[in-house]
């Protein structure tokens, strides 16, 4: 079975925001400066649940992933972040499940 990279077909609003947010930490000038100075004034205007931008916040990858923000701006986050590549992969294995609901290491 192919899993997909998103949990739904069509992507939510709420997944739209916080790739919209990842995105533009990452590649608009001074929002990764903003970001890190205070993460909450810096979402205050996005229209994300207030769990959604504590993942954001908190750098909850597996809680992100499963919202549906796409992998590729996850990555970019934790390089922009330095965060680790064994903690990013460590946070994505613990929330991909195969059909068996066993956790899948690959």
């Amino acid at each position: 079975m192919t899993q997909s990279n998103w949990r739904q077909i069509m992507p939510t609003a709420e997944a739209y925001w916080m790739n919209r947010v990842l995105y533009d930490i990452h590649h608009v000038d001074s929002h990764l400066q903003r970001y890190k100075a205070d993460p909450d004034a810096y979402m205050a205007e996005v229209p994300l649940a207030a769990a959604m931008k504590a993942a954001i916040r908190d750098n909850d990858i597996g809680a992100m992933y499963l919202a549906g923000v796409n992998p590729l701006l996850l990555r970019a986050h934790c390089l922009g972040l330095r965060i680790s590549e064994a903690a990013f992969l460590d946070s994505l294995r613990a929330v991909v499940h195969d059909s068996t609901g066993e956790v899948s290491h690959g």
